[in-house]
């Protein structure tokens, strides 16, 4: 039996090579986008309490730019 997907190491990359019978593209581009998603992740620094700041203050910032839309005449 053969496996879907097959999995080495080519200088210093990871390479996977899959079957086109055992996905999709669509299905594809979601695995690569997580994987891109978590690698970023990983790197941040940024904190849980500093994001809930940052976005307050993105929130903030926002309603300034459209509150007048909303003002009674």
């Amino acid at each position: 039996m053969s496996l879907a997907y097959e999995i080495t190491i080519d200088r210093g990359d990871i390479v996977i090579r899959i079957s086109r019978q055992a996905t999709n593209r669509d299905s594809l581009i979601k695995l690569l986008d997580y994987l891109e998603l978590e690698a970023m992740r990983s790197q941040s620094q940024l904190t849980e309490d500093s994001a809930e700041s940052l976005t307050k203050k993105i929130k903030q910032r926002a309603w300034l730019q459209v509150k007048h839309l909303f003002k009674e005449s």
